[in-house]
């Protein structure tokens, strides 16, 4: 393709007008018709300012195919984000797999050690797949800075109808699965059937649906995330950023991305602290069972970590504290990292009919006015 056509593509891939596009390099609307005509050529300080608009580099804009890169943007990000979610998604639902497969082990009356095999081992392969979707998700993002998807108004279409059926399907699966925990458990608690002990093959069945429904819920959510490119975060005010953004971009101010940093960094303390707690929690007492800290029998060590002894079986509660004091600070944190401006966009995203008055507002604006300016 040649530089003429080129830019006619990125322009109409953009929705920017030959006027809108002119306004934004200084030079007549004239000027850009010639350059998609052929007929004249920008000189190096407009090319560049091109290639800073439309974020392609010189090479491709004068002499490569800027279509097919632009197309192969989206489905490189397309596979590698669908590989990505699968990834947290499998990770997720193994450690509540584990959960299920030590209930089926008790179920079986199978050895206690053999339990904690295969809980172990499926929370070690869950931690896997999370540990390695995210190193392979930020080779991607350190390999491919300039990436910058677009899908078309049909794939979006199919997307957002996709994404509330699986989001009332993992919801309905979870009410189901308590529904029937509830309704089917027996009352003598020692009930055995076909070889069972029917609580633990019930506890361990809803583990495994439970499993299904949160990683359905998981999956709805980050592919939403996927199609609303929240992985392509612009920092700036959208009508600085020269060329038309896709509706649903993305667009932080620097305080936004300094404040997810901030929350970032306090949940991981957090999950430290939590995992701290996890471990004095579980070893204490299975110490003080094994003989005590001056007097420590290894034999006795291992027999009370095969029959179940010491805290491990309830400090596992502290990663769930954990967690939700991590969703508090997210949820708190993004309420007051957000400005003026990000609110009216949101009301504006959820309620296509909320108007703004964006001048006879001193008695009705709930923001003090002297917000506006340094809202950014």
């Amino acid at each position: 393709m040649s530089f003429a056509e080129n830019l006619v593509y990125l322009r109409q891939h953009y929705g920017v007008t030959q006027e809108e596009l002119a306004e934004q390099l200084g030079v007549s609307r004239q000027t850009v018709g010639k350059w998609e005509a052929g007929t004249n050529y920008p000189e190096m300080d407009k090319l560049l300012a091109l290639c800073d608009l439309f974020r392609v580099s010189m090479d491709d804009l004068v002499r490569g195919a800027v279509s097919i890169a632009k197309e192969g943007d989206t489905e490189r990000y397309n596979r590698h984000m669908n590989r990505f979610d699968a990834s947290i998604v499998a990770g997720v639902m193994c450690v509540l797999l584990g959960v299920g497969a030590a209930g089926i082990a008790e179920a079986l009356r199978l050895p206690d050690n053999l339990q904690a095999v295969l809980l172990l081992s499926f929370v070690a392969i869950g931690a896997t797949a999370l540990v390695a979707g995210g190193l392979a998700h930020h080779e991607f993002k350190r390999r491919n800075p300039a990436i910058e998807p677009r899908y078309d108004e049909r794939t979006l279409e199919r997307a957002s109808r996709r994404f509330p059926l699986l989001v009332t399907a993992g919801v309905g699966l979870v009410l189901l699965d308590v529904i029937f925990l509830v309704g089917l458990a027996p009352e003598d608690d020692g009930l055995v059937a076909f070889g069972l002990v029917v609580d633990d093959a019930l506890a361990a069945l809803f583990m495994v649906v439970l499993a299904v429904a949160v990683g359905l819920l998981v999956w709805a959510g980050m592919q939403k995330s996927k199609y609303d490119l929240s992985e392509l975060t612009y920092i700036a005010r959208r009508d600085d950023l020269g060329a038309n953004l896709p509706p649903n971009a993305v667009v932080k101010s620097p305080e936004q991305v300094r404040a997810e940093h901030l929350m970032g960094a306090l949940c991981g303390t957090i999950m430290l602290l939590a995992l701290v707690v996890f471990l004095v929690w579980g070893v204490v007492p299975l110490i003080d069972q094994a003989g005590g800290w001056h007097g420590l029998d290894k034999s006795a060590v291992k027999d009370a970590i095969r029959t179940g002894q010491g805290g491990f079986a309830v400090s596992w509660i502290a990663f769930v504290v954990g967690g939700v004091l991590c969703a508090v600070v997210w949820l708190v944190g993004s309420v007051a990292s957000k400005s003026k401006d990000d609110w009216v966009a949101e009301a504006r995203q959820e309620d296509a009919w909320l108007k703004y008055a964006q001048g006879d507002a001193a008695e009705s604006d709930p923001w003090p006015h002297g917000n506006a300016k340094n809202s950014r």
